[in-house]
């Protein structure tokens, strides 16, 4: 993980090697937790990887990926509420464009469905189609791509 310098107001902010290298070994062991279906787990040492990233940590492509990964294991949970806050953070990301990102568009699009906000739900779950195809809905509830066909000439 080679990572520039950022520059805030004027301040070079950057991430050190020596919090990369904890960055990365938290992560590796919040993915172990999720491979196991230990959620919970993952998002407390997801969390605390995330917490070594300085604000604004919207500017950091690490957050991105934390962010990311905590919100999955809210909503593997069924957390829904816990997770949004975190994919729309990912979404915030200055660093990387998460709307290229067709997991991040789905898991959103999915979100925004199971809140009953069935036009943010159209727009994200099409927005990920468009990205992979159907292959993006491959392992996740036939409800969603259904509602994206009835909704949406594909």
């Amino acid at each position: 993980m080679n990572n520039p310098d950022k520059s805030q107001n004027g301040q070079n902010i950057a991430l050190t090697e020596e919090i990369l290298d904890q960055i990365e070994s938290l992560s590796e062991s919040g993915n172990e937790y999720f491979d196991d279906e230990e959620y919970q787990e993952a998002i407390n040492v997801w969390k605390e990887a995330l917490a070594l990233i300085p604000e604004p940590q919207n500017i950091f492509s690490e957050s991105l990926w934390l962010e990311t990964s905590i919100g999955d294991a809210y909503f593997m949970q069924g957390e829904h509420e816990n997770a949004m806050p975190h994919f729309l953070n990912s979404k915030g990301n200055i660093e990387e464009n998460a709307y290229a990102n067709p997991f991040i568009m789905l898991r959103i699009g999915q979100l925004y469905f199971e809140s009953g906000d069935f036009e943010n739900a159209k727009e994200y779950l099409l927005r990920a189609y468009m990205l992979d195809g159907i292959e993006i809905f491959e392992g996740s509830k036939e409800k969603y791509f259904e509602f994206l066909q009835k909704n949406v000439k594909l």
